[in-house]
């Protein structure tokens, strides 16, 4: 294996550790973040179909 590919090796499992301690920090600091991001996507949701029922305008 060539020295560069060799310092990269796991690069991807510590950027994944990262990523979920820091999810895991948000969950246990606010714990309706879950309540929050279904509302958030409701409500985006529910804007998406209004704006596909216009039509064509």
């Amino acid at each position: 294996m060539p020295p560069i590919n060799r310092r990269q090796y796991g690069a991807a499992t510590v950027e994944y550790c990262i990523v979920a301690a820091l999810a895991a920090l948000v969950l246990l600091a606010r714990p309706n973040v879950i309540a929050q991001l279904i509302d958030a996507l409701r409500d985006a949701y529910t804007s998406f179909t209004y704006a596909l029922s216009l039509g064509w305008i």
